[in-house]
């Protein structure tokens, strides 16, 4: 068979072959090095310490975190990240502004070796973005072991991550407000002396007509609008707090004339200073203690954060003819001020330190508790007198003491002797348990404040007994045992059967507490709270399992 050769025509070999243009493509700047998911501050020190040599991007998926950057003080809520370079590490903060322990995520990223010589993020800033936080759980997921993803699936959302915080940077460059920044800062110091807008701009290095238009285009309101606004608000949360006179007023929020004092807060407020106390006043509570709390109290707040464990609570309150009112989740009225501000409250009641206390004050008069530092008792008695219900709330105090009286005297014939020791544990699954102090909730303070119980000793050797909490991975559970063990279980059925395997360790069998049949669930939902309800049943309900 004959096959015929292609021919070939060396006149076509000859000739150039066009092509369009080339386009270079830029180099990595950047690779993925480690990441690993945190579960409490102590995490996150440890961790920036073991990565000091690389950056790493942070990034805050639940509570709140209190920094320290070369730049300044930094708040991080659920939604939030920061991103640092090599070499600068970030500090924490020893007061947390949120009841839920900090967790997230730290991802450890490494120059390659075609990066050019600079930092394309920026100083370390806060930056809340849903996105971002999405595509780090993301990241994790991809990247765990038996996922089954692509291997090129973490690296494709690993450069997602950084393009979101290349962004951000350049966006924030275009807009630098740093001047204008460092003059609100320097206002909410020192409103209590006498304020110029001319030296205020002479301080910022810009001129007066300058100052002026950037100063309302960003604030919306005039500087002298602004800082009567503030002096007021100041004046208002004096008020609900203490009985000063007006001159004593007008020397905490840096006036010199008393009559000008009443004229301006009258104008502002609608009533004059000495009547301000009794009127009503719609109160937004950023946190579902609080909000619980003025249920508890017979005040229905025009707003507030509710949760999952509160729904029975407020079925109970409806049914005894208590009005509806707004209610949101913690995050969303961090989140998004403005749905505060639409509101238009007389009265804002959170927790100290708050990331927006500067923007909240400007709303309306803003009392912010610091939880860790007043015990729910003291807490409640500041809600009765802003509301005006302190007789309300020294009757939920008598009758706690009631029942507490009643559970030591109980205690005292059956146990005969010292209490012994006692914790409450809240399991998560295979990434272990939280064990709070009693400045925290979750029983805490019912077991060693009110019972008489002491903590494992373990807890006061991590100096965590009076605020915070620690965690505690599944194989050190048993280092944290004592007589009597309360123990709340995730709901979720994968988390739990995570934990089926507990009771078989041999260290968990060996405790005295499992041994002995003196380890009891509760309910995670029913040992949230501190409000005067919650805690009164959690007190019953241990009692409960004591005596059972």
């Amino acid at each position: 068979m004959n096959i015929s050769k292609p021919i070939y025509h060396k006149k076509s070999l000859s000739r150039p072959i066009s092509l369009q243009k080339i386009q270079s493509v830029p180099v990595a700047l950047f690779k993925l090095c480690h990441l690993v998911q945190l579960h409490d501050r102590e995490a996150f020190s440890r961790i920036d310490e073991m990565w000091s040599t690389l950056h790493v991007l942070y990034v805050i998926t639940a509570g709140q975190a209190r920094l320290i950057s070369a730049e300044g003080k930094l708040t991080l809520n659920a939604g939030c990240a920061v991103v640092r370079q090599a070499g600068s590490l970030l500090q924490h903060e020893n007061k947390r502004g949120s009841l839920s322990p900090v967790q997230g995520i730290a991802i450890a990223l490494d120059s390659t070796e075609n990066e050019q010589l600079f930092w394309p993020f920026g100083i370390p800033v806060p930056i809340a973005s849903r996105t971002l936080t999405d595509r780090a759980v993301e990241l994790v997921q991809a990247s765990s072991k038996g996922h089954g993803s692509s291997p090129f699936r973490p690296h494709m959302l690993f450069y997602e991550l950084l393009d979101i915080l290349r962004d951000h940077a350049a966006h924030s460059a275009h807009e630098d407000h740093s001047w204008l920044d460092a003059v609100l800062r320097h206002i909410h110091q020192m409103y209590t002396h006498p304020l110029t807008r001319e030296q205020l701009a002479r301080d910022a290095n810009v001129s007066p007509e300058h100052f002026s238009r950037e100063f309302k285009k960003h604030t919306g309101l005039t500087f002298v609008e602004y800082v009567t606004r503030l002096r007021i608000r100041m004046a208002q949360e004096h008020l609900l707090f203490e009985n000063p006179t007006l001159q004593e007023i007008a020397q905490l929020t840096g006036y010199r004339d008393t009559f000008y004092l009443s004229r301006k807060f009258k104008q502002m407020v609608g009533s004059a200073p000495t009547h301000y106390r009794k009127m009503p006043k719609k109160i937004v509570s950023l946190t579902y203690n609080y909000t619980a709390s003025l249920l508890a109290l017979g005040h229905t707040p025009h707003m507030g954060a509710v949760a999952s464990w509160m729904e029975e609570k407020l079925g109970e309150h409806g049914h005894d003819g208590h009005e509806q009112f707004e209610q949101h989740s913690e995050y969303e009225l961090v989140k998004h001020t403005d749905l505060i501000a639409n509101a238009q409250p007389d009265v804002i009641i959170g927790y100290a330190p708050h990331p927006a206390s500067d923007e909240l004050r400007l709303i309306a008069p803003t009392i912010l508790m610091p939880f860790e530092e007043l015990d729910w008792q003291e807490q409640l008695l500041l809600l009765g007198r802003i509301t005006g219900l302190e007789s309300n709330a020294q009757a939920l105090l008598d009758q706690y003491h009631q029942l507490e009286q009643e559970a030591n005297h109980t205690l005292d014939q059956q146990m005969e002797g010292t209490r012994g020791s006692a914790v409450c544990m809240f399991m998560i699954g295979e990434d272990g348990a939280y064990i709070y102090g009693h400045g925290w909730g979750r029983a805490s303070h019912v077991l060693y404040q009110s019972l008489g119980f002491t903590p494992p000793s373990r807890m006061e050797q991590d100096g965590q007994l009076l605020t915070g909490y620690v965690h505690v991975p599944l194989s050190e559970i048993h280092l944290y045992a004592a007589d009597h063990m309360f123990v709340a279980f995730p709901e979720e059925p994968a988390k739990r059967e995570m934990l089926d395997n507990l009771p078989n360790q041999e260290s968990w069998g060996t405790l005295s507490a499992v041994r002995e049949g003196r380890v009891y669930e509760i309910d995670a939902d029913m040992f949230y709270g501190f409000d005067p309800l919650s805690v009164m049943e959690q007190l019953q309900h241990i009692m409960r399992h004591l005596t059972s």
